[in-house]
């Protein structure tokens, strides 16, 4: 008994198995990550709610799928090259020297990928259902009254984010505010993210602590609005119009103070009905 365990003990290390079973464990975590990543939220919710799954953020899962596709690729050049390689150029050699003698097969496969190519790009059936359907689960992740601010808000530094609306300006008083909930704060420059993970919490939690109090859905008037200044709008809902115009920009709409609403639908190609609800939802913030 005692010799046999030895003679297990010196046997030579398997690198043919140990590739395979890399292989193996590359393929798998590239299909979990793989999976998770196609149900997972955006990346402007995941990283304000601090989304994970099994552990992770979507950041996390994006990094394992990176790794473990390097992984797949360098032990399957190893596993060509190094371990099948007098196997793979003895059959090079025996094709270049009696011609490819079965083209079917090569032409087959070749058209399949072209069409898996061409018809995701193209966006074709069923390929493009495929994408639907996952981005249909991506976006049920979104709930509206958790949404941030203006896109990824998360990023945006206490000064930044001082001057969206409701926030008053200031951001020596939302870094106060944030040090009496407890939360620590080194310097205005931070983003919401730092002071998030520093603190262990999400963005979202930072910035439940300085959101301004819910005032219920403001509703602008649909009679004349389009004649009305953004200036008119904000004295109206008694907000700031810098920071209207700030909030506007982060979304990609550029407005001056002095423009009708009507002339910032039509320069920034948006329909009137869409700049409304983004308005009433900035200022009912």
């Amino acid at each position: 008994m005692e010799t046999g365990t030895i003679q297990t003990m010196k046997k030579k290390f398997c690198w043919r198995a140990f590739i395979s079973l890399g292989l193996f464990i590359a393929l798998l975590m590239m299909l979990v990550s793989g999976v998770i990543l196609y149900i997972s939220p955006p990346g402007r919710v995941a990283n304000w709610t601090d989304w994970r799954m099994i552990g992770l953020t979507k950041r996390g899962w994006q990094n394992q799928h990176t790794i473990f596709g390097f992984a797949f690729v360098l032990l399957s050049l190893f596993h060509l090259f190094f371990i099948n390689w007098k196997a793979f150029l003895c059959y090079l050699k025996l094709k270049s020297s009696e011609g490819f003698t079965r083209p079917a097969e090569l032409v087959a496969i070749t058209v399949i990928a072209l069409i898996f190519a061409i018809g995701t790009h193209v966006d074709m059936a069923p390929f493009s259902e495929i994408i639907k359907f996952g981005d249909a689960i991506t976006n049920s992740w979104e709930r509206r009254e958790k949404q941030a601010p203006v896109p990824h808000a998360e990023l945006m530094t206490i000064i930044q984010l001082a001057g969206q609306p409701g926030l008053g300006g200031d951001p020596d008083l939302l870094v106060n505010k944030l040090q009496k909930a407890g939360v620590n704060v080194t310097s205005k420059n931070q983003t919401l993210a730092d002071i998030a993970t520093m603190n262990g919490k999400s963005a979202e939690e930072v910035y439940a602590v300085v959101a301004p109090a819910e005032t219920g859905n403001h509703t602008l008037q649909g009679g004349g609005l389009g004649k009305k200044t953004l200036q008119e709008i904000a004295d109206e809902a008694g907000v700031s119009v810098t920071s209207l115009q700030l909030a506007l920009r982060q979304k990609g709409i550029e407005a001056k103070p002095d423009s009708p609403l009507k002339s910032i639908s039509e320069n920034n190609n948006i329909e009137m009905n869409e700049l409304r609800k983004t308005l009433e939802t900035m200022i009912s913030r």
